[in-house]
């Protein structure tokens, strides 16, 4: 309510809005209209006059979280841009951690999500890469981005009891070696090291992908 006692107008940003904050304290099942409305202080059947339906509510989920990621700039290094759009985008995805699952269900995507894509295709094109690789190049970057983030929200591996299920330090070293060796270093992951280590290697192929097109064309040579 205002000071002067008029209720704030109910918007489709506002019911989206709540449906992220929602989701983000306690998870994209509890997000419901009743509860909606619950939380806007309305009933229920007053959010239908700006959202279509719970379904509609998820789409506007997923391109709240995409107009959070700013865009890549045009006229940019494509290699520094996509390395700290990447890394922008995996923090907005475990910052919501419903986002993930909601768009490999959904399959839907909405203004934002569809801009992000359009301009980050348009930056490897630009970039000298053929329609094709630029393809398989935003796929990679996207389940690379995507894979990592699944797996932080899931719970990482300080997360699982592995006391029942990794051998002592003497079988290690007798039965896996190679295992025993790195166990240092297996053992203090750090996801967003790790993250940015995946993501230098991928940036890194594609622009030796880039480097091997012949002058006068787009095929790669021996790739």
């Amino acid at each position: 309510m205002t000071s002067t006692g008029t209720r704030t107008p109910l918007t489709r940003d506002r019911i989206i809005d709540a449906a992220v904050a929602l989701a983000d304290e306690l998870g994209v099942e509890e997000v419901s209209m009743r509860k909606l409305g619950a939380e806007l202080g309305v009933e229920a059947m007053s959010l239908y006059n700006h959202v279509e339906n719970k379904d509609g509510i998820f789409d506007g989920m997923i391109d709240h979280v995409f107009e959070s990621i700013p865009l890549p700039a045009a006229e940019s290094d494509w290699r520094a841009t996509v390395r700290a759009t990447a890394l922008i985008a995996l923090d907005r995805f475990i910052s919501h951690p419903w986002v993930v699952n909601l768009l490999m269900q959904r399959g839907n995507y909405g203004q934002s999500s569809l801009r992000f894509m359009d301009r980050t295709l348009g930056l490897l094109r630009s970039a000298g890469f053929s329609d094709e690789d630029t393809h398989h190049a935003w796929q990679m970057l996207a389940s690379h981005t995507m894979g990592y983030a699944f797996q932080q929200v899931s719970g990482g591996y300080d997360d699982k009891e592995w006391d029942n299920v990794v051998p002592s330090q003497a079988e290690l070293a007798e039965f896996f070696p190679h295992v025993a060796a790195l166990a240092p270093y297996l053992a203090e992951c750090e996801a967003g090291a790790e993250f940015a280590f995946g993501l230098d290697i991928i940036i890194s192929g594609l622009q030796a992908r880039l480097d091997a097109v012949t002058p006068g064309g787009s095929q790669p040579l021996g790739l």
